[in-house]
């Protein structure tokens, strides 16, 4: 049986504690980018994360906002660790963890409520069988299994007031799925950033804003994130 483990890192100059165990992702480079790629405004109260794993991006957020943050997780033994994590970061006014699916949202949250979603949602396929974990949760975490990139669409739609943005991470060559799920549900891309692991490699991942009842024209590409800067020759 494996152990709960302790990460403490310092972020914004904040000293933070993320609980975990070998099962389960830590903070990752996706989670880093999508919490410094989210906006938050003055009008925002509400941000809620679907899928939120060990509740990283929340966690991330809160030393730069004060608005109330709402994890959903699946998962028991996620959930838990998130608790933990709220309870030693004092955090417990800003940030809570729901244990649950997110196709059950309509028990905690009013229709048009929601002002910012979070999602890092599963890269493949779960039919993929060259890339699926041998481990349930990161198979599940990693793959589509009871959330799809339509179901996270079509809940954004349901549950964001107008106006309201939902930002994700996805795999490039999962782009043009993604712009055809946020169109259909009437959610218009308004911001895009591509990441690259070095400026000699193919970008992997781009970040998406879509909004609620936004124009669709207008979309800003921003400046890539290159990972590894190309160091400087001898």
């Amino acid at each position: 049986m494996l152990m709960n483990k302790k990460m403490e890192f310092l972020h914004n100059l904040q000293n933070m504690v993320l609980y975990y165990d070998d099962n389960y992702f830590k903070i990752t480079t996706d989670n880093l980018a999508l919490a410094n790629f989210v906006k938050i405004r003055k009008k925002d109260k509400l941000l809620v994360e679907f899928g939120s794993g060990l509740l990283a991006i929340p966690l991330l957020l809160s030393t730069r906002t004060d608005i109330k943050m709402v994890g959903i997780e699946k998962n028991n033994k996620a959930s838990r660790l998130s608790k933990k994590s709220i309870e030693d970061n004092h955090l417990e006014d800003k940030i809570k963890v729901i244990n649950d699916d997110i196709n059950n949202l309509d028990k905690y949250f009013q229709i048009n409520s929601i002002d910012i979603i979070v999602c890092n949602p599963p890269y493949f396929l779960l039919e993929n069988e060259s890339i699926t974990s041998d481990k349930e949760y990161l198979k599940m975490a990693r793959h589509e299994g009871d959330m799809t990139i339509s179901d996270v669409a079509r809940l954004s739609k349901i549950y964001l007031r107008d106006g309201g943005s939902l930002f994700l991470v996805c795999r490039i060559d999962r782009l043009f799925e993604v712009r055809d799920a946020l169109i259909e549900n009437k959610l218009a891309i308004k911001e895009i950033q591509f990441i690259y692991h070095d400026l000699d490699s193919t970008s992997k991942l781009v970040l998406i804003e879509a909004r609620k009842s936004g124009k669709e024209h207008g979309l800003k590409v921003l400046k890539p994130i290159i990972l590894e800067e190309e160091k400087d020759n001898e």
